[in-house]
């Protein structure tokens, strides 16, 4: 019988964060449908909802409440007043985050938000970027794609030159756009990185590495498809830098990086593994 109201209690709390949150969760959804950079957004949830049931037979010891949850649902929902009236969708957002943390604090101690952090936590990989941080890391990673690409096409012998995040060939100029600038495959290899670190055995230091190598990884791949892209414009035309060749080349250069990046994770995996003792 003791289920019965506690069950009642997280059905009432889910039906108040959801009236609450209503109208940022459905403009959440719009941005995922609009936005090709947080398309992955509508499998985030699911990632995290699939590993809040792999680990739910933990859930079930006994129930440490702590009243720091409580410190926690205030800010968070100071959190969200500000947000709403300075009209900033995320700082909402991240507010509905740090609602669910607390709440799970607040009723279940810290033991339990240690099992359920990381699922909120990954939910971030589902929020879009503010404008202003997007744009800052855009442009620099745009320019820098820009810049390597051209001195790769210098050092196989095809004329170009730079100019921002523009490349200009004998035959035809490409423009790096921001749909070219990385931030896609960066978001992508963020959140890849952050489940292969979690489930990779070893200290704590080891799965910082493993998740921080996402970056220089998904950073030089885009250098090398706009370079591909760059030559294959030279040698081929400019239908080269669009359609279907463009996208295959993409997803070609992405599934490299993913194998090195399954390589590094081997590479590290075994450094810290236990050497087997020997039986004699």
């Amino acid at each position: 019988m003791r289920q019965v109201p506690r069950l009642a209690l997280w059905v009432l709390l889910a039906i108040v964060i959801g009236l609450t949150y209503s109208a940022v969760i459905t403009e959440l959804v719009r941005d995922w449908i609009r936005d090709d950079n947080y398309s992955h957004g509508f499998l985030i949830p699911v990632v995290s909802l699939y590993i809040l049931w792999e680990t739910r037979n933990y859930f079930r010891q006994p129930l440490s409440p702590s009243n720091w949850g409580l410190l926690g649902i205030l800010a968070s929902a100071a959190l969200f007043v500000l947000g709403a009236a300075g009209s900033e969708v995320f700082t909402q957002r991240v507010s509905l985050l740090g609602l669910l943390a607390s709440i799970v604090l607040f009723l279940g101690g810290w033991r339990r938000l240690g099992l359920a952090g990381f699922p909120i936590a990954f939910m971030l990989f589902a929020i879009p970027l503010p404008y202003v941080i997007y744009y800052e890391l855009t442009a620099p990673m745009q320019a820098f794609a820009a810049k390597v690409a051209v001195a790769g096409l210098q050092v196989l012998g095809v004329p170009t030159v730079a100019e921002g995040n523009m490349i200009h060939l004998p035959e035809t100029s490409l423009e790096v756009a921001e749909a070219c600038s990385g931030i896609r495959s960066l978001y992508a290899f963020l959140a890849l990185g952050a489940i292969v670190a979690r489930s990779t055995p070893g200290p704590m230091w080891s799965r910082i590495l493993i998740f921080a190598a996402t970056i220089p990884l998904s950073v030089a791949g885009n250098a090398v498809r706009v370079l591909g892209t760059g030559l294959g414009a030279h040698l081929i035309g400019p239908e080269a830098a669009e359609g279907t060749v463009h996208e295959m080349f993409g997803l070609f250069v992405f599934a490299v990086s993913l194998i090195v990046f399954i390589l590094i994770r081997k590479v590290l995996g075994k450094l810290w593994s236990p050497v087997p003792s020997s039986p004699y």
